[in-house]
């Protein structure tokens, strides 16, 4: 009887523990929320809109990024299974890596800065349990120093 029990509740637990280990899609259209934002001693933006189109292992990011009369565009890719990306950010080729932590996609990305120094920076995304907010908690380090910054976005809905 003590087997049959043991069995019963491995097969009505193992539905869960699968779902639990199910990757998160990061698609849509994501809309900075400012005052929920952390960018500790940086500039902080006025808008920030993030496009990502994620079909794993692929995850491509569109981003439009607004501060003062300045607007900047940026694309980049990440390949989610490890792979290395080699993109262009702000001018400067970067070499990222993607990996699943759980249900968290960290990016570990290697630059140079605008001086020429190291700069290694580890994002952390994670959607909020309904799928509606993004979190991107970032752990810069430089030559000079490090600082984390967190950038929280709410899905936009699809227009007609």
């Amino acid at each position: 009887m003590v087997a049959v029990t043991r069995r019963l509740l491995l097969f009505f637990c193992l539905p869960a523990w699968v779902l639990g280990q199910i990757k998160p899609n990061f698609s849509g259209r994501w809309r900075m929320v400012k005052a929920k934002s952390e960018f500790h001693g940086f500039k902080t933006p006025d808008i920030i809109v993030r496009t990502v189109d994620h079909h794993d292992p692929i995850l491509n990011l569109h981003t439009v990024q607004t501060t003062g009369s300045q607007t900047s565009i940026t694309d980049i890719s990440y390949f989610t299974d490890g792979a290395t990306a080699n993109n262009v950010i702000n001018g400067r080729n970067a070499q990222s890596k993607a990996y699943w932590d759980g249900a968290a996609l960290v990016v570990r990305t290697d630059m140079k800065n605008s001086k020429g120094e190291a700069e290694q920076i580890e994002d952390r995304w994670e959607l909020s349990e309904g799928g509606q907010t993004l979190t991107t908690k970032s752990h810069i380090v430089t030559e000079k120093g490090e600082a984390d910054l967190m950038l929280v976005c709410t899905k936009e809905d699809a227009k007609p």
